[in-house]
């Protein structure tokens, strides 16, 4: 990846097309974002194969994420949840825990940053 770095803001350009990163988020997204959308898109892409191999069908799939900073200058990332909202038909709240759960274990981008940044992962069903 190659980034080129303005006064204004950070740019590169990518297959699906161009990134831009700027502590102003009216101008590119902010790192923090950046990094808790990686947190959330990944565990989100290995959650949805590991329900795919067990044949857990789910209609709908949404995830909040929130976020707590230190008050530190550095004003670090020091916790992320994801919540994770399953909705469909007869759909088992342990069952998806558990394979959250596995899925948080083999999701690289949690794995990178845990113990530095603790990462909670919870489901909740949402009936259809």
């Amino acid at each position: 990846m190659k980034f080129t770095v303005t006064d204004e803001k950070i740019t590169s350009e990518l297959p699906a097309g161009e990134l831009t990163i700027s502590g102003d988020e009216n101008e590119g997204f902010r790192p923090f974002q950046l990094m808790v959308s990686s947190l959330a898109g990944c565990s989100s892409l290995v959650y949805k194969r590991i329900l795919a191999k067990q044949k857990i069908e789910w209609d709908e799939m949404t995830v909040e994420a929130d976020v707590i900073r230190s008050e530190d200058e550095v004003n670090r990332i020091e916790r992320v949840t994801l919540l994770f909202k399953v909705k469909g038909k007869d759909l088992k709240q342990e069952k998806l825990q558990k394979s959250l759960e596995i899925a948080s274990k083999n999701c690289s981008m949690v794995q990178s940053v845990v113990p530095t940044i603790e990462v909670e992962e919870k489901v909740e069903v949402v009936d259809a």
